[in-house]
């Protein structure tokens, strides 16, 4: 075998990879693992008996075998040459298995062979050796792990189209080879019939494959087995048995074929190792009967899988051969034995390897001695590492001992690792307030341990030395009592920031934000090396991220570093902005690592390229949209320089951190509407930010009407648009949807219903709503119609409205006439209409009057059936034979049959019969006659002719032998090289035209035998014809010698060629021979007349004109003959009429003056202008429209100024004349270019205007011209399809001159007004009116240049016309010219008049949006036109551009007005109280900033929006969101007007409220301002009142001065009333009392006069006189007290919700008691205002009221002027004091007497409750 040499290489330097370089790479050895596997197969020959099998090596097909080698297979012979079990494929013997042949059955190609190899093993090749057979044909290699899932290692095949046929895989040609570790190919390479025994089969599982060399993990995998699996599909058989392997009876085969065939394997080697992942070099066999690896490299395991416990610093992985991958050891410090491998601890690098180098994942296990950590290296919680301590000490763990009061938990700083500047290792994390390493003392700011309260003043706030005395003073951002909160519009208190607060930045549109409560984490990259700056992967925004830590560690390996670098540069996406940490690096020394830490502040970086410090507006902006981190990478100049960058770290702020660390330097603004971000540096999704800008930035709401959520922030083009919409701004539905997207709901677009909402039932890809909003489907497949394609069109049937129906086309055959609506039913398909000559119930064969194939050929065509020579115009449809007549023949009948003629007046074909004696033959002529023989006459040659004699002479014949013929016709002659009698045709037979033939002439006739080269004999004279055998016109009896002529002059020299008698000529009549015959014209006395040929079905009569021939057709027919359709009919003779539209067909197939056109035959298909189509070209073509006979083209093209493609011609319109105004009686002169006007020598002489050309060349040289007025300018767009007409005369001297050749007509405009076209009209005459009709459409028309218009060109200088003139100036020395007549028919909407007919030709556009007019020549409402070069400011939207005009954009009202002007732009009625050419600012009145909404603009609240406390009309914006009053009026004063100014008080912000101007007294106030909001005056002592103009007790005023009263005679009598009166206040009533209505009576008329007394009106000298002259007046008052005092018990004891049970009470009793004492209250109540006897006033302000009294008295000065008075009255005094203490006490006795009267009245309470409606509240007393 060639191949096995190649093999055992492979094999063994598979082997010497294994074993070479044992320190790098271990591996065990190869073995063949099959020696000591267990093999299973699923048949053997010899199992069910014996059987004899031969060799296919002795068989030759189609020889005798003779002395056959035949063996005999049984597995229970005790011959061991006659067993083969499997078990023979593996012994290592040349014995062999076999399998049974297939003369057993065909199920035996199908066999399986199993080995189990009883462990898993690296497989690296399969050798099969087959024994006495050839190699399996098709079978399958496949492993498996569990022995029940088996997959393909590689697939064999008798031939490469059995790889794709059997195996669906493409072959590999060739040896095998491989392009993948785990492909699986599939070969015929192995499986060829040679050699038929010993053959061998090289799977190699390793080599060839990608990583052969050091094998991958997928090839490890993909050779990893322990079944192997062998599936025979097919016995390898020659070519010649095969065909008889092939028969389908196994009964015909022959035995001795089949038993050849079978399987047979001498030896199945599978060479492997053990699975040791490259962590053993050796693979005993254990006592178990297993291979198990002696494992190397800290490894462990069966197949050294695992590492070895403690040492798991670096993750197992299997050895290669390059790389050995040796476990290391975990670094515990001594402290655990055990550890495990984490992956996220390795890619952070957090672990310390035995190095002391930060690489790896192990984690250690246990830690013992109180320590903890990921290498043991710090300590448990509440235990310390002090510094200085090594991890490796014993014990280095030592109690924190924090103090329980000020500690958080028992757990300090582990370490020094974790510890920081202020927090050594060993320091307890306080608590709030405490402080100290052990938190056993207050901290800064704090007093009072253990408690540690804060201090009144913020540490961080205040700029206090000790922040625990007060006052405190503030930084400069930060207020309060405390200088704890920072001012507004700042945020982030600390102490470390000498401002104390950060001013808010919300990218200048907020000024309100607040410090975020995020916390931070950290975020970075891994381990790599670079040689320049690297990019770090951070590209978004890092504006959450201020005051963020950069950590970066970096390593570097070079001789020496290199200076002025930065460290680190941010960029930013958008305006390119570079800034960086510092202007020069941090040094870093080789082989030293550096660490550098940089916070995210302003004043950490620099501007790149001008190093100036950055601002915190600059700086935000750039975290805003960072781009990319550059980290420096390089430190030295040295090219072999390496630096490893071990972690760059970002910390980052986000709500879902976890870190310890509070984020308060992020700001957390309060963004207006549409803003997002903490920095409002962001939009919302459905805003944009316009142009981009960031800092005072504009988020503009997206106009994406609801559907989209996100827009292009410079166009403002809306993204992924959704609800089925399109468009910039999702204005419009997607193709297949409809509905008016606008709306603003998601169910704006609708799916298209063509006609229902389903897949198999929607046959319109588009659809759109028409102008009544119901839906239209535009796109109808073919097959359907109507506006919802719920109709199949004409020759279509179905239900498409049914789901699952569909529009089928109708079963005719394809012969429906489609120009007919209804040609079949839509819903059975019946045909109903065929097309013309075609019918049948499925038009499958010809109509009657038609004949011709219907469905194959479609060829029916009409019978023609003559109508007078056929029974009926019905023809044999097949044959289309019609059915004659008598004597009628031919397919048509018309033809007389033969022997017959046609008679005229009888109308039908009569028999000649001629004499068979005196005719020739039985034939006659068109008139019956027959051809006599010589000597008979007569009409049927039945007559004998009288003394005639005929006598012939004949030529003997000549005998001349054949051969001597042959020599003669074969010489050569005159004649085309043929000898004399001969010629050699021109034309005729291929196969004799070189071949000369006699020329057979005449004997008789002819001069000689000979004959020109055609053929043509030498007659004699009166002889004719080619061979000279009848007499000519004019002769008659042809005999030898030639014919005798005629002796007829008379009748034009036409006689019998037999008898000489003389006849009339062909065709005539009458006795001179001098008519023609019925149905015949053209008479000549020589030829006679000529037939008519006259349609029979065209013609009226058969009979033509005598003199043209010209036969009289019927009005459909046409031509000489009548034998043609006229025009507008077709398919004659049928002659069906046209249906050709005369406007749109082609104008050379219409006849115009009977409005006509021609069209094909058959199909009625007319012929079309180019823009029409329409089998009728009856319709405009798509993008074209108004259908004319006057236009060439048929429709004009949509011009719509190329804004869009769609228009119709516009209806509605009529055509008005636009004349001169009555009095424009005289037109300005021009010249040419209209650059000079003059109106000199112009006059008028009604009814034309006059130019006398003597005066007018005075200012214009010729050629000058007649300039209509304004009327004939603008927009002349409905003048297109008018005439501009004018009549002129000119008188010259001569009809040429300078002006002759000039443009009769120029007119110039355009959107631009620069184009000029011009009108040349020939003819022109001197001295004659001529009148002018000139076309407004483009053809005729030229540019200046000669140039051609198109309409485009027409269409875009009649958008805007600037002037029109008209030649006045012709010929040579002009005298004078005259225009009159002058109009221009426009189009207006109307109703068509006699006076003005309907306008056509205009067309009317379906513009796009934007766009109105009837060519989108103008701007729709809410649309200004914005011109090209326009420094308007253009919409971020792309919008239609008409050429030249420029493009109508939406009016930028910002939102507020729908309308603007068109042109200027200035937008109109501006909505939402703003203002402005834009709408771009609020109205005076209201504020904010204007983006689009309806409250844009608020009112100013001044300080309240109602009018009543609106005190400034105007106010301004200040930021976003805020504002400011500037009209506060006097009085007001604050931001808005909210508070009042100095010298005024109120409260402006209370609805109603004002500010008053303060109204102190001069006498009772200090000086200063009231208060702002009571306008409490400050009053001086003893004055009160809100404008300190009243007096306090015991003060009075004097004078203007304020004095006290409280001397010793009233201030001692004002205290004993103060006295009483506590002692009244101290009597608690709780039970009801009966009033002393007695008493109370009295009391009311003492009451009366101590008011009166009391009164202002009265002055203190009365009230002394009273004194003097009455002194029982003092005893009179102090009865009046004690009534008081009697009154004020009894209201005490009437509280507010015992009012009504009182009363009731009290009722009853007087009506059982005292009825008497019940009608004096019910007066002292009437006198007192009561309401049902209850007290109007509250015990409150009884109080006042008595206090108020009290104080009236001391202000009277009783005391003062009567000294005399004390002494007498005091005894008196005390007397009625005692009497008043006894009536306390006796009312307190008639309380408790009331109580028990209570209980007895409680059944009357709910009765009297529903009777009585009493005020359960007192007003007070007095």
């Amino acid at each position: 075998v060639e191949s096995w040499p190649n093999v055992l290489y492979l094999l063994l330097l598979s082997e010497d990879k294994v074993n070479m370089a044992p320190a790098i790479r271990l591996f065990p050895a190869v073995l063949n693992l099959a020696s000591m596997a267990d093999i299973t197969a699923n048949a053997t020959c010899g199992s069910l008996g014996p059987e004899m099998f031969c060799k296919l090596v002795e068989h030759v097909p189609g020889q005798p075998v003779r002395n056959a080698q035949c063996r005999i297979c049984n597995q229970k012979s005790t011959k061991p040459t006659e067993r083969h079990p499997i078990d023979y494929a593996i012994d290592g013997t040349n014995r062999w298995w076999q399998s049974p042949s297939i003369k057993n059955g065909m199920e035996y190609h199908y066999v399986t062979i199993t080995l189990d190899l009883k462990q898993v093993f690296q497989i690296a090749y399969v050798i099969i050796k087959a024994a006495n057979s050839p190699r399996p044909g098709n079978w399958i290699l496949e492993r498996s792990i569990d022995g029940e899932t088996f997959e393909p290692w590689q697939y064999y095949a008798i031939t490469d189209t059995e790889c794709l046929t059997r195996f669906n895989i493409n072959p590999r040609t060739g040896p095998p080879s491989y392009t993948r570790d785990d492909e699986v190919i599939c070969t015929s390479f192995y499986s060829k019939i040679h050699p038929l025994e010993n053959g061998e089969i090289h799977t190699s599982l390793i080599n060839g494959r990608p990583s052969a060399d050091d094998p991958s993990p997928t090839l490890l995998n993909f050779t990893s087995a322990r079944y192997i699996r062998l599936v025979f599909q097919r016995i390898r058989t020659l070519n010649a048995d095969l065909m008889t392997l092939t028969l389908h009876d196994p009964r015909d085969i022959d035995p001795i074929v089949t038993r050849r065939y079978y399987y047979s394997i001498k030896d199945i080697s599978v060479g492997g190792m053990c699975i040791c992942y490259g962590h053993a070099k050796a693979c005993p066999l254990n006592t178990l009967t297993k291979f198990s690896c002696e494992c190397e490299h800290n490894t462990c395991g069966e197949s050294c899988d695992r590492c070895c416990p403690g040492y798991h610093q670096q993750a197992w992985m299997a050895g290669t051969f390059h790389t050995r991958h040796i476990c290391e050891k975990c670094n515990c410090h001594g402290k655990a034995e055990e550890c495990y491998f984490n992956q996220t601890v390795a890619e952070l690098s957090l672990s310390l390897d035995v190095h002391g180098q930060k690489r790896g994942g192990g984690v250690c296990i246990g830690c013992q001695e109180n320590t903890a950590g990921i290498n043991c290296e710090t300590c448990v919680a509440g235990f310390y590492r002090p510094d200085g301590v090594s991890a490796e000490e014993e014990d280095p763990c030592i109690p924190c001992l924090c103090d329980a009061h000020g500690s958080i938990s028992q757990s300090c700083v582990a370490d020094s690792s974790q510890a920081t500047q202020s927090q050594p290792a060993g320091s307890c994390r306080c608590k709030e307030g405490f402080g100290g390493p052990r938190c056993d003392r207050c901290a800064v700011g704090y007093m009072g341990y253990p408690s540690c309260q804060r201090c009144n003043c913020s540490v961080e706030g205040s700029i206090n030395a000790d922040p625990c005395v007060t006052p405190c003073v503030c930084k400069e951002n930060v207020e309060g009592e405390n200088c704890d909160r920072c001012k507004l519009g700042f945020y982030d208190l600390q102490g470390d920031n000498r401002r104390g607060c950060e001013k808010c930045s919300c990218m200048g549109v907020s000024s309100q934000c607040s410090a975020s409560t995020w916390t931070y984490e950290n975020v970075g990259s891994a381990t790599q090396t670079y040689t320049d700056f690297h990019p770090m992967p951070y590209s978004t925004n890092l504006i959450e991220h201020l005051t963020t830590n950069l950590n970066q560690d970096l390593k570097c390996f070079a001789p020496m570093r290199t200076p002025g670098l930065e460290n680190i540069c941010f960029y930013t996406r958008k305006r390119g902005m570079k800034i960086i940490d510092r202007r020069f690096g941090q040094p870093v020394y080789p082989s030293s690592p550096s660490t550098n830490h940089i916070a995210l502040l302003p004043e950490n970086f620099l501007v790149s390229g001008s190093a100036q410090p950055i601002s915190r507006r600059d700086f935000l902006s750039v975290l805003a949209n960072v781009s990319r981190v550059m980290v420096r990478a390089t430190y030295s100049t040295e090219p072999s320089a390496v630096y490893r960058l071990h972690s760059f770290t970002m910390q980052i702020a986000n709500p879902s951190a976890r870190g310890e660390r509070r984020a308060s330097a992020v700001e957390f603004c309060s963004c207006p509407p549409g803003y997002a971000g903490t920095s409002c540096e962001a939009c919302i999704p459905g805003f944009r930010r316009v142009n981009g800008n960031l800092y005072n930035g504009v988020c503009e709401a997206c106009h994406c009407h609801g559907h989209a959520s996100q827009c292009h922030e410079v166009t403002g083009h809306c993204l992924d648009c959704f609800h089925h919409t399109t468009g910039s701004h999702c204005e419009s539905c997607l193709p297949g949807y409809y509905g008016n997207a606008t709306r603003g709901s998601p169910a704006d677009c609708q799916p298209c219903t063509c006609p229902l909402n389903l897949p198999s039932n929607n046959f319109s890809p588009t659809c759109h709503l028409g102008e009544e909003g119901q839906l239209l489907c535009d796109q109808c497949q073919p097959g359907y119609t109507g506006p919802r394609c719920d109709r199949c069109s004409n020759g279509y049937f179905g239900q498409p409205s049914v789901p699952g129906s569909s529009c089928q086309p109708c079963d005719c055959n394809g012969n429906l006439d489609l120009s007919i609506p209804g040609s079949c039913d839509p819903v059975t398909g019946q045909c109903l209409r065929c097309r013309q000559g075609y019918g049948g119930p499925d038009c499958d064969s010809c109509a009657e009057g038609y004949y011709g194939d219907a469905i194959t050929a479609k060829s029916c065509q009409p019978c023609q059936c003559h109508t007078n020579g056929s029974v009926s115009e019905v023809c044999n449809k097949e044959t289309g034979q019609c059915q004659c007549r008598e004597n009628v023949v031919g397919r048509q009948c018309d033809e007389c049959m033969p022997n017959c003629w046609w008679d005229a007046e009888r109308q039908e074909c009569l028999p000649c019969h001629c004499s068979p004696h005196g005719s020739i033959s039985q034939r006659c002529d068109v008139e019956g006659r027959c051809i006599c023989r010589p000597g008979f006459v007569g009409r049927r040659c039945d007559l004998r002719r009288q003394s005639y004699e005929r006598r012939e002479t004949r030529r003997p014949v000549e005998r001349v032998p054949i051969e001597a013929v042959q020599q003669r016709w074969g010489g050569s002659s005159r004649t085309g090289g043929c000898p004399r009698g001969a010629y050699r045709p021109k034309t005729g037979v291929t196969h004799t035209a070189w071949l000369c033939v006699p020329c057979h002439c005449n004997s008789f006739g002819s001069k000689s035998f000979d004959c020109d080269e055609n053929g043509q004999c030498r007659c004699q004279p009166g002889v004719t014809g080619p061979k000279c055998d009848r007499c000519a016109r004019g002769y008659f009896n042809f005999q030898e010698g030639g014919c005798t002529p005629c002796e007829c002059s008379h009748v034009g020299d036409n006689c019998d060629a037999s008898t000489g008698q003389c006849i009339c000529p062909p065709n005539t009549i009458g006795e001179r021979c001098d008519r023609c015959a019925p149905n015949h014209w053209g008479h000549d006395i020589t030829t006679g007349c000529t037939e008519c040929g006259c349609s029979v079905i065209g013609s009226v009569t058969q009979q033509c004109n005598v003199n043209t021939g010209c036969c009289f057709c019927r009005d459909s027919f046409r031509g000489e003959k009548c034998n043609e359709c006229q025009i507008g009919y077709r398919d004659f003779p049928q002659c069906t009429q046209c249906k050709c539209s005369v406007s749109g067909s082609d104008s050379q197939t219409c006849d115009l003056e009977r409005q006509v056109c021609a069209c094909a035959d058959r199909t009625g298909k007319c012929s079309c202008k180019v823009n029409v189509e329409g089998d009728n070209c009856d319709r405009c073509k798509p993008d074209t429209f108004g259908l004319s006979v006057r236009n060439p083209l048929g429709c004009s093209k949509c011009y719509c100024y190329g804004l869009t493609q769609s228009c119709t011609e516009a209806q509605g319109l009529i055509r008005m004349w636009l004349a001169l105004k009555p009095e424009q009686t005289v037109l300005p002169l021009v010249d040419k270019s209209n650059t000079v006007e003059s109106r000199r020598g112009v006059s008028f002489q009604h009814p034309e205007i006059l130019a006398h050309a003597e005066l007018v060349s005075s200012t214009l040289s010729e050629p000058y011209y007649w300039k209509l007025p304004e009327q004939f300018r603008g927009s002349m767009i409905t003048a297109y399809g008018g005439q501009l007409k004018y009549a002129v005369y000119y008188e010259a001297r001569d009809e040429t001159g300078p002006s002759s050749y000039e443009p009769q007509v120029i007119i110039k405009g355009g959107p631009n007004r620069n184009v000029v076209m011009t009108r040349h009209i020939p003819g022109l005459q001197i001295g004659q009116l001529t009148r002018h009709e000139v076309d407004m459409t483009e053809h005729e028309w030229k540019y200046a240049d000669g140039r051609s218009m198109t309409r485009e060109d027409f269409m875009d200088i009649l958008f805007y016309v600037d002037y029109i003139l008209i030649k006045a100036s012709h010929g040579n020395l002009m005298r004078h010219s005259r225009i009159s007549e002058i109009s221009l028919t426009v189009a207006e909407e109307g109703r068509p008049t006699k006076e003005s007919e309907e306008a056509h030709q205009i067309e009317k556009c379906d513009c796009p949006i934007g766009y109105s007019g009837l060519s989108c020549e103008e701007c729709a409402a809410g649309f200004y036109r914005l011109r090209a070069g326009s420094l308007a400011s253009v919409p971020a939207s792309r919008v239609p551009t008409a050429a030249g005009m420029g493009s109508c954009v939406q009016c930028q009202c910002s939102g507020h007005s729908s309308t603007c002007d068109p042109e200027t732009s200035i937008c109109q009625n501006c909505q939402d109280n703003t203002e402005g050419d834009r709408c771009e600012r609020c109205a005076p009145g209201f504020y904010g900033v204007v983006r689009g909404f309806h409250d844009d603009c608020k009112p100013c609240a001044c300080p309240l929006t109602i009018p009543e406390n609106n005190f400034s009309p105007t106010c301004v914006a200040e930021g976003f969101d805020n504002y400011r009053c500037t009209a506060c009026p006097e009085g007001y004063e604050g931001k808005y007007c909210e508070r009042c100014s100095t010298g005024y008080h109120g409260n402006p912000r209370m609805p109603g409220g004002r500010c008053e101007e303060c109204k102190c007294s001069p006498w009772g106030a200090l000086s200063g301002p009231c208060d702002q909001v009571t306008g409490q005056c400050p009053c001086r002592v003893g004055a009160t009142g809100k404008s300190c103009d009243q007096c306090m007790d015991r003060h009075e005023v004097e004078c203007v001065t304020l004095k006290t009263c409280d001397d010793e005679c009233s201030g001692l009598l004002i205290s004993d009333m103060d006295r009483l009166f506590r002692i009244i206040t101290e009597v608690t009533l709780t039970t009801p009392l009966p009033p002393p209505y007695k008493v109370l009576y009295r009391f009311e008329n003492m009451t009366d006069e101590l008011k009166h007394m009391l009164s202002p009106q009265k002055a203190p000298e009365r009230l002394l006189q009273l004194a003097d002259s009455n002194l029982g007046s003092l005893v009179i008052e102090m009865d009046q007290l004690h009534s008081r005092v009697q009154t004020l018990l009894f209201l005490l004891w009437l509280d507010f919700n015992t009012l009504s049970v009182l009363l009731s009470l009290f009722q009853s009793f007087c009506a059982s008691v005292c009825p008497d004492l019940q009608l004096k209250a019910a007066e002292l109540n009437q006198t007192l205002s009561r309401r049902d006897g209850a007290p109007d006033k509250s015990l409150k302000e009884m109080k006042e009221e008595i206090q108020a009294m009290l104080a009236e008295m001391r202000k009277r000065q009783l005391g003062g002027k009567k000294k005399d008075l004390k002494a007498e009255k005091l005894s008196d005094h005390e007397a009625k004091l005692q009497e008043a203490q006894d009536l306390l006490y006796s009312a307190q006795g008639k309380t408790r007497q009331a109580g028990s009267l209570a209980e007895q009245n409680k059944a009357n309470l709910t009765a009297l409750e529903k009777n009585e409606n009493l005020d359960g509240h007192t007003s007070g007393f007095l």
